[in-house]
């Protein structure tokens, strides 16, 4: 769970105390680079295992502020997958939403799990490459904390996808072919286990609480009615 610092920089646009998930998965990616491709395809297997996946170009309703949803969605996504492509960092919308998701990690203990597709964990820590010429020309006041949460995001376990196979020794290199979404897809719950989780989790205290009233409070009381009655047989033998 964040710590006090953590939780007075965090501005929720739901209430944390009422919060429930809508959606299973959050994606967030630059359009120009991966939508017509791979997240277009991981996108269409999540959603053939039933899994909720937020969509900016079906589930924004019209007329609405679109930031404003954009932060619910992310609040309300159990889980955030962020697709690093080679202009990810030139959008300041990107960034921005990867600040909220990595607020929502420490805060609301979102899960989060980083896909780098073309590109290496390395360049996303130290702003190398396309990364470090994108960063300055954003707003002065964001650009450190785009760089904490391309640090803190690039550190966590994740996927390194290349679309061909390079002389390497690196584990993490994985072929992408169409099928690549499926690896994306083994790491994410099923609908119905995402379900009865989302259950389990909001009942939990419930199912506590019943439990001591309907087993540990009785045999409580048996055992002090039972130490009761002996006390008193050891003090009045003749009763």
């Amino acid at each position: 769970m964040a710590d006090s610092a953590d939780q007075e920089t965090f501005a929720p646009f739901l209430s944390t105390s009422t919060l429930t998930y809508k959606y299973d998965v959050f994606v967030s990616f630059r359009g120009e680079d991966t939508r017509t491709n791979f997240t277009d395809h991981l996108i269409t297997t999540l959603e053939g295992k039933k899994i909720r996946v937020y969509k900016d170009d079906k589930n924004l309703p019209r007329g609405e502020f679109i930031w404003t949803e954009l932060m619910k969605a992310i609040e309300t996504s159990r889980i955030a997958v962020v697709v690093f492509s080679k202009n990810y960092a030139t959008s300041n919308w990107c960034l921005d939403e990867l600040v909220k998701i990595m607020d929502c990690k420490r805060v609301l203990n979102q899960r989060v799990l980083p896909i780098f597709y073309n590109v290496s964990p390395s360049e996303v820590r130290d702003q190398k490459g396309n990364f470090a010429e994108a960063l300055p020309n954003g707003p002065e006041v964001m650009v450190n904390s785009w760089k904490a949460a391309l640090k803190d995001i690039a550190d966590l376990s994740g996927l390194h996808l290349k679309p061909f196979r390079e002389s390497t020794t690196d584990p993490w290199q994985i072929d992408v072919p169409e099928g690549s979404a499926a690896i994306v897809v083994r790491n994410i719950p099923s609908s119905k286990n995402s379900e009865w989780a989302r259950f389990f989790s909001e009942n939990v205290k419930r199912f506590f609480i019943w439990y001591l009233v309907l087993h540990v409070v009785p045999l409580i009381i048996f055992v002090a009615f039972a130490y009761g009655m002996y006390k008193l047989v050891t003090q009045f033998p003749s009763l």
